[in-house]
């Protein structure tokens, strides 16, 4: 069963919270923070720039990992359960041969194992087995990272419109200099946009986007290991040996 992550909620509650409670103590209005034009410029522009950056599929994509966020971690047993499979193919080709690892191999929807027994049971050597596995775990390495790096690109977006928002503020109130009592209305959002540029960067797609990139490091530490484990394959070691190398039972 997934257990859900409260962290992130609780930590953007927390940063928003801190930033109000500031603005309070300053003796401001709250109600200030809310500007649909700033918001409109900074939450429009950064969303433009990424769907410039990386298309309507790529955000998706990204939309649908920071959703997964929600959920702690809790692939680790189910990792622990595949080295031991995978260790103890050694012993079944003691008994059946290379026919263990085809087997295995038809069964699984991993291409990593597929393609990695495959080539242990065509008695490739260990270096050529090393070379294959090396390119696919590249390319996963390489896929995993867009979803990040699409949210760190949207942090150092966010700030920069926040910017446009307030030039763009501080054109309208060199238009009406000569009206006093309109003047606020552009300061307002010259100033506000700056603020959601600044806070959506830091308390949201940065941190967010940190989150990601760890969740992928632990996933590929674990391709890794499954990798590791197949080149012991390679290498005819003994089904024990592989398993207390990652102290499995």
């Amino acid at each position: 069963m997934k257990r859900f992550d409260w962290t992130i909620g609780l930590g953007i509650v927390v940063g928003f919270a801190t930033i109000a409670v500031g603005a309070w103590f300053e003796g401001l209005n709250l109600t200030f923070l809310w500007n649909p034009t700033a918001l409109l410029i900074v939450g429009g522009g950064t969303l433009g720039a990424i769907l410039v950056r990386r298309g309507g599929s790529g955000l998706l994509e990204a939309m649908r990992a920071v959703w997964n966020l929600r959920h702690k971690d809790s692939e680790a047993e189910a990792h622990k359960l595949l080295l031991s499979k995978l260790a103890w193919l050694s012993r079944s080709a003691q008994k059946t041969g290379v026919k263990a690892y085809e087997n295995f191999a038809d069964s699984s929807r991993d291409i990593l194992i597929k393609q990695g027994l495959m080539l242990v049971a065509e008695n490739n050597s260990k270096e050529q087995v090393k070379q294959v596995l090396i390119r696919r775990l590249d390319e996963e390495n390489e896929n995993g990272l867009h979803d990040s790096a699409l949210l760190e690109a949207a942090g150092g977006f966010a700030p920069t419109f926040g910017v446009l928002g307030a030039v763009l503020g501080l054109i309208g109130v060199l238009r009406v200099l000569d009206k006093p009592d309109e003047l606020g209305g552009g300061i307002a959002t010259a100033f506000v946009a700056t603020i959601y540029g600044i806070g959506f960067a830091n308390l949201l797609l940065f941190p967010i986007a940190a989150r990601l990139r760890a969740r992928h490091e632990l996933r590929m530490k674990r391709r890794d290991e499954v990798a590791e484990v197949i080149l012991a394959l390679a290498e005819n070691e003994s089904s024990t040996a592989i398993m207390s190398r990652y102290n499995l039972k």
